[in-house]
């Protein structure tokens, strides 16, 4: 029986074991694939290597022989067919706020479901964001970018704000409201411009936010700013008026309307 199965192991010391097995997954894969996502996503190699993203070709590669006794209780094999759940696909790992590894993500463009959750034990998709690891460095700035969807956020990272956060999808809870709402000046919110992105604001209540709206041919920033360079340096442009914005009207622990800002 794995140490993992224990019930006295805490979450500490799970995300520490589940951060060493990505560790040795990522020193397994190397950097093969990563200029293929670069060029597929436009996303600049430098993000890519921050985010620790790497890529899974064959199933059997997640069956690391010094972890075979653990990766079921890291959620990366299938109940069903007692498979890795991982095989084609760049995996995206998110941390908790002390950088440990808390699941794992992998993306496909080709696959139907274009993103597979891992189930890791102590990971809870509607009370967490990806990129919490950056959460002090929000709180320091005094404010957070949020999006929708991973790839969202590491596409406005790249283009120059780590303070980024993605709801990994339209859920929000209580307790990811109450970590906003103690960024000092506000929140910006990016949503998509679906229905579930007007679902999505509806949950992200916090005490002062401005959102931006991107144009209206695109589904997301993600998708606006891998159509052009003009496009990237546009978005730059909002989000640093918006930045000013939340900063000159500083919240007073009230609740408010959001603001909208168009492009």
């Amino acid at each position: 029986m794995s140490v993992l199965d224990s019930e006295l192991f805490s979450m500490k010391e799970y995300t520490e074991q589940l951060t060493a097995y990505v560790k040795a997954l990522q020193t397994r894969a190397g950097s093969k694939m990563l200029k293929e996502f670069s060029e597929m996503r436009d996303f600049s190699l430098d993000i890519i290597e921050k985010s620790d993203i790497f890529y899974v070709n064959e199933a059997t590669e997640m069956l690391l022989p010094q972890y075979l006794n653990q990766v079921e209780a890291f959620g990366v094999i299938s109940p069903t067919n007692k498979r890795p759940i991982f095989h084609n696909r760049w995996v995206m790992p998110i941390k908790d706020s002390e950088g440990n590894i808390q699941n794992l993500v992998g993306y496909s463009k080709e696959a139907d479901e274009r993103y597979v959750y891992g189930t890791a034990r102590y990971y809870r998709r509607r009370d967490t964001m990806y990129g919490l690891e950056n959460l002090s460095l929000a709180y320091e700035l005094g404010y957070a970018i949020v999006t929708e969807g991973i790839t969202d956020t590491i596409r406005v990272r790249d283009l120059g704000f780590p303070n980024t956060f993605a709801m990994c999808g339209t859920h929000g809870s209580e307790f990811i409201m109450r970590q906003l709402n103690r960024c000092r000046y506000g929140v910006i919110k990016i949503p998509d411009r679906d229905q579930a992105g007007k679902g999505a604001l509806r949950k992200w209540r916090t005490h002062r936010g401005v959102v931006l709206n991107t144009f209206i041919k695109y589904k997301d920033i993600d998708a606006m700013c891998k159509d052009s360079e003009d496009n990237k340096e546009v978005v730059k442009y909002y989000i640093d008026l918006l930045i000013d914005w939340v900063k000159m009207n500083e919240h007073h622990g009230h609740d408010c309307e959001d603001e909208v800002v168009t492009m």
